[in-house]
């Protein structure tokens, strides 16, 4: 039997953190929203905000990818447009939009 620590052999890259950042982060979102903290909708919002911040600094391609997330937090739930979240993004201050955390119920 091999007595070699596997984790010696493991790289951490950027990549590699990023990933792991993301997948936590994602974990995150689900137990927040199960527990009624934020919709998917709210974390569409806001994922959407830092993927255009993102597209407007030059950062093409990781705006690409939290586009990418932030149509799959629009997709649960009550399936609110990407598009919509776009054109709207001036107004999410708004409570209407949903980017404002819920209170959680005084029981």
């Amino acid at each position: 039997m091999d007595s070699k620590n596997k984790s010696e052999d493991l790289e951490i890259t950027p990549k590699l953190v990023f990933d792991l950042n993301l997948a936590l982060y994602l974990d995150l979102v689900a137990a927040l929203e199960g527990a009624g903290a934020v919709t998917y909708r709210q974390m569409a919002a806001r994922v959407l905000n830092i993927s255009m911040d993102a597209r407007s600094d030059g950062e093409s391609g990781l705006s690409t990818v939290l586009e990418g997330i932030a149509k799959g937090f629009a997709g649960h739930g009550d399936g609110l447009s990407i598009e919509l979240l776009k054109a709207a993004r001036g107004l999410r201050e708004d409570e209407a939009m949903g980017d404002i955390p819920m209170r959680p119920d005084e029981n």
